[in-house]
């Protein structure tokens, strides 16, 4: 029994709620547009505030009827104001995004905004930009991926900590089950999908005063463990009494979709430069004496994960990866190394959809040691085909990656990632670089680690806290099972603080990550 409910958690990562929660969310849309129009409200979405820099912001509104918005920026350190009065229009399903500029660096703006079709309604909201590019000091943002459940509490608790802004790494809800399969071959249904985004409950509120990046994993791209081109589907057969054969197939799906969700990234998403729309919507930006490198791991893979399992002819998988499996592949990873390269900032932060711990390639293996054993449904090569989506399944790539990192001798770099339904960190001694996955932020259960650490404790093939996540998270150490978030604060040059924090304001686990000058200083006392 216990090595079945094992199984059921293994897959909760890929695995959804029933169509009615597609019935539910038609519903909810309806309860939105109808209820504006009882109370007059022409604004149905926003403020959203994104791609904040020294100088400059960008807010998202959509409004249900043409409109005028007129929007007040007022500077709270010295008074001055800023007026903003632009038209919204029809053909981009009422979206209209403010570009700000001419601001001043690390400064509080609070802003209104009025609708000239409804006079009365009045929205208010803040945001602080960011300090000048190398400019040293305290800063904090916040991470998590993965919104699919009713509970929304991390979002009151995210504000206490006074981000600049939320790193938010994919799955923003999941239209590809909340609205249909195939959503994003209907333009108008990836419009939708934003106006859900961005009226989940709570989150709404605290994106009125919190900036917000994203990058959208699988099932806000096209489906679930979706790539450029196709879509995996997993299925096993019983062969004997103890003996699952299990398989996968490729589900291509023409390209328009992918490129009606990257339009719609583009138009409904107040977003940083994006270098190369025609690859991904791969992009950085600067924070003080901090770079981000966000990657989009869906858009640029041409082939599905069993791509890197291959079958002998008694039905039995092996991981085994050809060199052309990439996950970001040739163009994004030529303008992540050239970038990194040419970086002066002190931390250099990587943003990924799913972790890139190097080690998890013990849990691929564990799986495919158990890939015929099965309960409920499931076997246990799930496991190795769950994870093989992350980092370690595309070897080549992530080995090629360090070797770069350890060549230029590049320094002080931490990824943050999502995806997993939990929320883990590692020091770099397993992960190959200091890494924080946070991905439970208003999910069905956290438990995932918890149950990964079992099973590699039945099998004797691997200890989770010493091999894989050496910081602690979700059930390493603890019960603590709640939705959670990242929470990170960079110090001047001298480290980064990580930390998981739970949906009631209580820390699951934290370490620092020291500056290599800062190490090198102190081995030379």
């Amino acid at each position: 029994m216990l090595l079945s409910h094992i199984l059921i958690k293994i897959v909760s990562i890929n695995i959804f709620y029933s169509l009615m929660k597609q019935h539910f969310f038609i519903f909810y849309i309806t309860l939105i547009f109808f209820s504006t129009q009882i109370f007059s409200q022409n604004i149905i979405s926003g403020p959203v505030t994104g791609a904040v820099t020294s100088g400059s912001a960008k807010i998202v509104f959509q409004t249900r009827k043409p409109d005028v918005l007129t929007l007040t920026l007022i500077n709270t350190a010295t008074g001055a104001e800023k007026i903003f009065s632009e038209k919204t229009l029809p053909e981009n399903f009422g979206f209209h995004t403010f570009q700000l500029s001419g601001l001043s660096p690390f400064t509080r703006y609070d802003f209104t905004t009025t609708s000239q079709l409804e006079p009365d309604e009045l929205l208010t909201g803040s945001f602080t930009t960011f300090p000048e590019i190398g400019q040293k000091g305290v800063y904090t943002f916040v991470t998590g991926s993965c919104q699919e459940t009713e509970n929304m509490k991390v979002f009151d608790v995210m504000p206490l900590h006074q981000p600049l802004f939320m790193m938010h790494t994919g799955d923003f809800t999941y239209p590809d089950y909340q609205i249909a399969p195939d959503y994003s071959a209907d333009y108008s249904k990836v419009a939708l999908s934003y106006t859900k985004r961005y009226n989940e409950k709570r989150m709404k509120e605290m994106l009125q005063t919190v900036p917000i990046d994203y990058v959208f994993d699988d099932n806000d791209h096209v489906g679930g463990s979706s790539g450029r081109y196709c879509k995996n589907h997993f299925y096993s057969e019983k062969k004997g009494p103890l003996r699952y054969d299990n398989f996968f197939q490729q589900d291509t799906f023409p390209e328009f979709w992918r490129q009606n969700v990257v339009r719609g990234y583009v138009e409904f998403f107040p977003h940083y430069e994006l270098p190369d729309t025609q690859e991904a919507i791969h992009h950085s930006f600067t924070l003080g004496n901090a770079e981000f490198f966000v990657l989009d791991r869906n858009s640029s893979r041409p082939y599905p994960i069993g791509y890197a399992f291959e079958q002998n002819k008694r039905g039995r998988w092996r991981f085994n990866p050809p060199e052309d499996h990439c996950m970001f592949c040739d163009i994004q990873m030529n303008w992540l190394k050239e970038s990194l390269k040419n970086s002066t900032a002190d931390w250099k932060f990587i943003v990924s959809g799913v972790p890139l711990n190097k080690n998890l390639q013990k849990l691929i293996d564990t799986g495919l040691f158990l890939q015929r054993f099965k309960a409920k449904g499931y076997s246990g090569f799930h496991m190795a085909y769950g994870f093989g989506s992350y980092g370690p399944g595309y070897q080549h790539e992530l080995n090629d990656f360090h070797d770069f990192i350890k060549n230029e001798n590049i320094k002080n770099v931490i990824v943050i990632s999502g995806d997993t339904h939990h929320n883990v960190m590692d020091d770099g001694k397993n992960a190959g670089l200091p890494e924080l996955n946070a991905s439970g932020l208003s999910v069905t259960g956290t438990e995932l680690a918890w149950y990964m650490q079992l099973i590699g404790r039945l099998t004797g093939r691997y200890n989770l806290r010493k091999h894989v996540w050496n910081q602690g998270g979700n059930g390493i150490g603890n019960k603590n099972f709640k939705n959670a978030f990242g929470k990170v604060t960079i110090v001047n040059d001298e480290y980064v603080e990580l930390s998981i924090i739970d949906e009631d304001n209580e820390v699951v686990s934290s370490f620092k990550v020291f500056s290599e000058s800062l190490k090198n200083e102190k081995k030379r006392r």
